[in-house]
């Protein structure tokens, strides 16, 4: 398995957990190590996947959504709806249970090549700057986040479709919920957040454009409500949107970001990757006792995968493009709709925040304005 995040973890895990030797190449010197995540995740992620919940640092349940004219809306959920968590800690307890199971995880492996022939694969690393090692197996699995390079070189193609992550974490206590963000001078295209995390806040956004000038908005507008005066450098990060062309291939699978396996109204990647490592892992039980590993076998994995959620990754991605070119008077007439017209209520009944397709489509029959506004685009 090449990578060691979330999807790569649980894709090791599962395998071994079955009776596979399986081993972990990592690119950096520690799971979890400098990840750019809010690190929010629905409450029924630990249950789902069997996974510890001791990363967990605080829950939501209220939002508090600002428009771009400051028009703010508080959506406080019947119960908390979702968590946030130490990704450090969540990455860590699931290579944990990786290891428990018998999968051997190797840091500061920089994988190179894919050589791909009819025994099985190798794979060529380098090791930490200190020369080169090569590891044989059966087939392998890509979970190398939003890098497309080894899915390139052996011809699956990349994703070409991204949007733009920025994000620092302050120290300071004093926010009390939530909050969202909206409007084309905040976060063109997306949105902008502020987390608390304990005695911390995570403030960042996604946008369709370059993020730097954006975020630095945002900071002098955040910044002062939060108490927290040091500010240190924020991190960038591309977040893949749409899915890879093929996520297979002979003794190939690609999981993960990687495959295109996220959130595409949100750009979150932990649960819909961990969905894809358990597609990935159901596929390869089936088939590698028998050697059944060529592509036409593995093509299963896609099919299944996709089944699952592809149809979430297009309406979100859709959703998405739409809302992104409304201008800021038709955003605020969203959240006059919103305050006005039922919508609250029907998300506390309809909402799920690890699957939003239903909601959205939903949402457009049940509001003949945001009817409008989707038809008109």
């Amino acid at each position: 398995v090449i990578g060691g995040g979330p999807s790569g973890l649980n894709t090791a895990r599962t395998l071994a957990e079955n009776g596979l030797d399986v081993i972990v190449l990592e690119r950096k010197s520690r799971i979890g190590q400098n990840v750019l995540c809010t690190g929010i995740v629905g409450n029924n992620i630990f249950n789902e996947f069997e996974l510890p919940d001791s990363s967990i640092i605080s829950k939501i349940q209220k939002v508090n959504m600002i428009s771009p004219y400051r028009t703010s809306i508080l959506y406080d959920h019947p119960q908390p709806f979702a968590c946030v968590v130490d990704r450090e800690k969540f990455d860590r307890n699931i290579a944990g249970l990786a290891v428990q199971a018998g999968s051997r995880i190797d840091c500061e492996k920089h994988v190179k090549n894919i050589q791909i022939n009819g025994k099985g694969v190798e794979v060529s690393a380098s090791n930490n700057g200190n020369g080169s090692l090569t590891y044989k197996a059966r087939m392998v699995v890509i979970a190398t986040g939003v890098n497309n390079q080894l899915s390139r070189e052996i011809g699956l193609g990349c994703s070409k479709k991204f949007i733009n992550g920025a994000q620092l974490e302050v120290k300071a206590n004093n926010l009390p919920d939530t909050h969202i963000f909206f409007g084309n001078k905040i976060a063109p295209g997306a949105f902008a957040w502020a987390v608390p995390a304990r005695d911390r806040i995570r403030i960042g956004l996604i946008t369709e454009k370059d993020p730097k000038p954006y975020f630095k908005n945002l900071l002098k507008s955040v910044l002062p409500k939060t108490g927290a005066g040091v500010k240190k450098q924020f991190h960038l990060k591309a977040i893949v949107q749409g899915v890879l062309s093929r996520t297979y291939a002979n003794r190939v699978l690609v999981v993960g970001e990687a495959a295109g396996q996220v959130k595409t109204t949100t750009g979150g990647g932990i649960y819909f990757g961990l969905q894809g490592s358990r597609d990935a892992s159901d596929v390869i039980l089936r088939n590698i006792s028998l050697d059944r590993l060529s592509a036409k076998a593995l093509s299963e994995y896609e099919k299944q995968w996709k089944k699952n959620i592809h149809k979430e990754i297009l309406i979100g991605y859709y959703a998405r493009k739409i809302c992104s070119r409304l201008s800021d008077s038709k955003i605020e007439k969203l959240f006059s709709i919103a305050r006005n017209n039922g919508i609250l209520p029907f998300i506390k009944q309809n909402g799920n925040f690890d699957w939003h397709g239903q909601l959205i489509l939903g949402l457009a029959r049940k509001t003949l304005v945001f009817q409008n506004l989707l038809n008109k685009f």
